[in-house]
């Protein structure tokens, strides 16, 4: 005899767990709506890394062309400076 309330209860179990999973048609187009979501902020999230590299990249090279200009500027006023003193040295000569 107790197997009967037994079965039943599980029956019933059963039931329930399968009424529960089955998700309605609201249900599936509020999750595929919120699967989009999460598809659009990773391809952001993807793009806006990227984007960010290319302008780390970007100053990276400037910085670059920065110092070889600073580097240059430096060669340049050194040569500047050398004339200007051989030129003081050769008028200091003249006396």
């Amino acid at each position: 005899m107790k197997t009967i309330p037994t079965l039943l209860a599980v029956s019933l179990a059963a039931v329930s767990t399968m009424l529960v999973s089955c998700d309605s048609k609201q249900e599936q187009a509020r999750e595929r709506s919120l699967e989009n979501k999460a598809d659009a902020l990773e391809e952001q999230a993807k793009a806006t890394k990227k984007e960010g590299e290319q302008h780390a990249d970007a100053i990276e090279d400037a910085k670059k062309i920065n110092d070889l200009n600073a580097e240059a500027t430096r060669k340049e006023a050194e040569a500047k400076a050398e004339a200007l003193k051989r030129e003081a040295e050769a008028t200091r000569e003249q006396k």
